[in-house]
């Protein structure tokens, strides 16, 4: 019996304790991240022809570094096509087919 009650006064004191840690955060605030300024380098626009496979459809379009990343999906499966940023020209090609284990 002294076991049981040892316990239940250990988790009220986890209880109380947990419940100042929230009200601690709470007042607290969160803090606002600080704003640096950020310069860009103007780029020429550009016009780029990128080669689609038949009866695929764009499903999602990705910046990653210096590429933009177009995935397809089609009866043949995903593809990933990799543009250049700076250039908008095809940078390679990633076909996705099922791993055969």
């Amino acid at each position: 019996m002294k076991a049981l009650k040892a316990l239940v006064i250990g988790m009220g004191i986890l209880i109380v304790v947990g419940i100042g840690l929230v009200g601690y955060a709470l007042v607290r605030g969160k803090q606002k991240p600080q704003m640096r300024q950020v310069t860009l380098e103007a780029r020429e626009p550009f016009a780029a022809r990128v080669p689609v496979p038949p009866g695929a459809r764009l499903e999602q379009v990705t910046a990653s570094g210096d590429r933009i990343i177009l995935r397809f999906s089609g009866s043949d499966g995903d593809r990933l096509v990799l543009l250049d940023a700076e250039t908008g020209q095809p940078a390679g090609t990633v076909t996705l087919v099922p791993d055969s284990h």
